[in-house]
């Protein structure tokens, strides 16, 4: 593997700014440190940043991507680059492959939950996705949750499959709540003195119709009618008809340097998503010290171990008993503040790359 080029395919990064952005940004960052040259990263001409809102010439490359990308030219780029293996990050590629491949699968969601994405990415992943993963010669995934799910889903054996956890960037550590810089950025983004943040794509999976709910209990509560809920994230699938209650604010995208400090600046993080191959937020709120509030469910137990109140994500009460729970103890914060920072330490992206690579070597001709 010492001189073998590796092609990574990065066109689903360039199509928004969720997790999949993160994901393959991050990892190409680290990969280049400890691979130098022998990385090459690779995009569809196709790749633009998709708007929620998609108008013809949208849907054009979408299809174009789909069709012809993802099918052929992507095998077509990573040979002229002179690669011998082909990094697929996306859970989407050559249904065929003629040439050494490992496929990233984040999660079963569009499998598991059909309802919840467009018509056509959920036909074109059911019908590819499988494909995909079983003429891969190695698929990675970021839980062991998530393994689980395509070994039963898909019928993978369990040992063409390595888990390998995203890290968390640097910038995500605590920031002191009164310096000059937690002050601009509570000022410029108007937030009140005390607030929970949730992170994420505005779209279904992420469960904000509930957590909403709950906000709107809690504060006709006593002892909670002061809890303000601030989302930050960008607008995702099917974001059409999610809106917010009294006492939630919406952010939209905000760079990372700011979502850092939103970490650090909020009472704790609330993210009750129905499903989650890894939960980045998660940890990245963890990385920060802020305490976290999030579902008891797929691999969000898994990230958070013993350092985070787990909750029904199906269940508005159980929400607002979490998120109660943490707004009206001191004490718990604190300590599970100090657990999240420990449990985030083991997250980096240079031991991501690094397991990474191990794959790459194992799959070399």
């Amino acid at each position: 593997m010492s001189d073998c080029r590796v092609a990574l395919d990065v066109t689903v990064a360039k199509l928004g700014r969720a997790g999949p952005h993160v994901y393959i940004t991050e990892l190409a960052g680290a990969l280049e440190q400890l691979m130098g040259d022998r990385l090459r990263p690779i995009a569809s001409r196709l790749a633009q940043l998709v708007p929620s809102q998609r108008r013809i010439g949208d849907l054009a490359r979408t299809l174009g991507r789909d069709l012809w990308w993802h099918q052929v030219g992507v095998t077509r780029a990573a040979r002229r680059v002179g690669a011998a293996v082909l990094h697929l990050p996306a859970g989407v590629g050559p249904m065929r492959r003629t040439m050494p491949t490992v496929l990233t699968i984040y999660d079963l969601n569009v499998l598991r939950f059909p309802r919840l994405f467009r018509p056509w990415f959920r036909y074109y992943t059911r019908v590819i996705l499988p494909r995909a993963a079983r003429s891969a010669d190695a698929i990675i995934t970021l839980s062991q949750g998530a393994k689980a799910d395509i070994v039963e889903e898909l019928g993978i054996a369990a040992e063409r499959i390595t888990v390998v956890p995203p890290g968390v960037h640097p910038l995500f550590s605590p920031l002191a709540p009164g310096s000059e810089r937690a002050a601009e950025v509570r000022r410029r983004y108007g937030l009140a003195a005390a607030f929970v943040l949730t992170v994420g794509s505005v779209e279904p999976r992420k469960n904000l119709p509930r957590l909403f709910a709950a906000v709107e209990q809690l504060r006709r509560r006593p002892g909670t009618g002061d809890v303000a809920l601030v989302h930050a994230g960008p607008e995702g699938w099917l974001s059409n008809g999610i809106s917010g209650t009294n006492g939630v604010r919406f952010l939209g995208h905000v760079p990372r340097e700011d979502l850092a400090a939103l970490y650090s600046l909020a009472r704790l993080c609330a993210y009750p998503s129905l499903y989650e191959g890894f939960g980045l937020p998660v940890a990245e709120a963890m990385a920060c010290g802020c305490p976290v509030v999030t579902s008891h469910v797929s691999s969000l137990p898994e990230v958070a171990a013993d350092a985070a109140v787990l909750v029904d994500p199906e269940s508005i009460e159980a929400i607002a008993a979490g998120i109660a729970a943490l707004w009206t103890d001191e004490a718990r914060r604190g300590h599970l503040a100090r657990k999240g920072q420990e449990r985030a330490r083991s997250f980096t992206w240079e031991r991501a790359a690094r397991e990474t690579a191990a794959v790459y070597a194992a799959v070399a001709p």
